[in-house]
């Protein structure tokens, strides 16, 4: 694979794992904004609602440098 093609492929991949941590934070921002929250009880439990989220958004900004 030439230098060009290596830069493009590694530039659409981080493009993709950028666009999947974005999507990925949209999905917890607008969890954590629903109905669940907005009343008395507007509690967030860590262990069950944020950390296995947060762990998905972390995997996914880590993409393709997890391996290496």
């Amino acid at each position: 694979m030439n230098y060009i093609a290596r830069l493009t492929a590694e530039r659409d991949s981080a493009r993709a794992t950028l666009d999947g941590a974005r999507a990925e934070l949209g999905e917890l921002l607008a969890y954590l904004a629903s109905d669940k929250f907005s009343g008395a009880g507007d509690y967030v439990h860590v262990r069950t609602d944020l950390m296995p989220k947060l762990m998905t958004l972390r995997l996914a900004m880590l993409g393709d440098g997890a391996a290496t």
